[in-house]
């Protein structure tokens, strides 16, 4: 009996856990959203200049800002920018490296 009741706690600790992810998610993708539509809404330029310096795909881009997928501009650009950062902190964690000792100085 015990053993049953420790089984549907976890799969209801677990259907917990990936709703309140995917709350977090999803606010975390329309916070992303929401400054992109300022930043395009106000300083073109600067949202534009923020995409190249965080090598967002200049193509990607162009099709999101020329198509009309039924979701909104803001939400597909703010995905491209979350995969986009999501894969460069993979690239760091991969091929981190080592501090060179004597060189912490500078």
């Amino acid at each position: 009996m015990n053993e049953r009741f420790d089984e549907i706690k976890s799969i209801i600790d677990k259907k917990i856990s990936i709703e309140r992810e995917v709350d977090i998610n999803n606010e975390f993708l329309n916070a992303v959203a929401q400054r992109v539509e300022e930043l395009m809404e106000s300083n073109m330029e600067l949202f534009f200049n923020h995409l190249y310096r965080m090598d967002v795909d200049e193509k990607t881009v162009h099709t999101i800002l020329n198509s009309d997928t039924g979701e909104s501009v803001y939400i597909s650009l703010a995905k491209i920018i979350i995969q986009r950062q999501i894969k460069r902190l993979e690239t760091k964690r991969k091929y981190k490296q080592d501090k060179i000792d004597g060189w912490d100085e500078y």
